[in-house]
């Protein structure tokens, strides 16, 4: 607890004099306020020159409210960004659904709008084993052993195990590959990469791994070849667009409209291009209400289980 609390404070210090972007002509003598978006990271000086164009791009056309000036602020973990949006000093923050529901949680933040990063606005989960095991659904998996990412990783967690909880299967975390997982059981462990998924998939040290349908695809056709998708979870936002709790709806609504139409322009398209081949930002097809449900029914699946 001491060493996590150390991190925080030295990262953040480290962070101080990275807090604000370059000095920027301001079109509007009268936008004084500053917009101050967020991320987490470890690597807080790579992060913070990934997020400066966007956060300057956002002070450059938000002088109408009375911004004038964008920041970057990052946190090393989902906790302090809960932390940072609940005391107003991070006001926008970019990530997938489960460290992004995380923070709403905590904060009361709002989310916004998706994010189309590296041209995907939509991504699952998949469920693949070798073809020549014959496992055809989750249910094959008792007594067996799947390879998951990472115990923060949306695509590569909280998707797959909110889809096995919800097939009623009893899902126990293993350390070790060749722990024995009693039969009315799925084991899973974190291999860390969809490339060591991938491996013990083909040496057969897991019956089964899961990786994200974008991955997938990039896979070498000679991998893919001799995998199976047994199945896949339903379709969520690839990231989502977070706001800090009170925000004025004035300045809500003008965030919402910059963002919507970065896409539109030459200058726009150069930042999103940068900001991560993002394509564009958009609303949520289904109403930010309807499509914010069927997250929480995943995340909440996934949290109670932890407990």
């Amino acid at each position: 607890m001491l060493r996590n609390f150390l991190t925080t404070i030295t990262i953040l210090s480290i962070l101080n004099p990275l807090g604000g972007c370059e000095q920027r002509p301001n079109a509007n003598a009268e936008a004084t306020g500053t917009i101050v978006v967020g991320d987490i990271s470890l690597e807080a000086e790579y992060r913070q020159k990934r997020f400066e164009p966007i956060a300057n791009y956002l002070a450059d056309h938000l002088n109408q409210v009375g911004i004038g000036k964008g920041e970057v602020k990052i946190a090393p973990d989902k906790e302090t960004m809960a932390q940072l949006m609940t005391s107003g000093e991070i006001d926008l923050y970019f990530d997938s659904l489960y460290p992004a529901m995380f923070a709403i949680d905590r904060s009361g933040g709002q989310a916004i709008l998706r994010r189309w990063k590296d041209g995907v606005a939509e991504y699952q989960s998949l469920f693949i084993a070798r073809y020549d095991d014959n496992i055809t659904s989750v249910s094959d998996l008792g007594g067996e052993v799947i390879a998951l990412d990472e115990p923060a990783s949306t695509s590569g967690y909280m998707l797959p195990m909110a889809h096995l909880l919800k097939a009623s299967m009893k899902p126990i975390e293993i350390k070790e590959l060749n722990e024995t997982v009693p039969t009315d059981k799925v084991g899973y462990i974190f291999a860390g990469k969809d490339s060591n998924i991938v491996k013990w998939l083909m040496e057969g040290k897991v019956t089964a791994g899961t990786i994200d349908s974008e991955s997938f695809k990039e896979l070498p056709p000679e991998q893919r070849s001799q995998l199976s998708i047994f199945d896949r979870t339903a379709a969520f936002p690839r990231q989502i667009a977070v706001v800090r709790p009170g925000i004025e709806p004035k300045k809500l609504q003008a965030i919402k409209n910059v963002l919507m139409n970065m896409d539109e322009t030459d200058e726009g398209k150069a930042v999103l291009k940068e900001f991560k081949n993002t394509v564009q930002f958009d609303e949520f097809p289904q109403g930010a209400k309807e499509e914010l449900a069927k997250m929480r029914e995943s995340y909440e699946l996934v949290r109670q289980y932890e407990q």
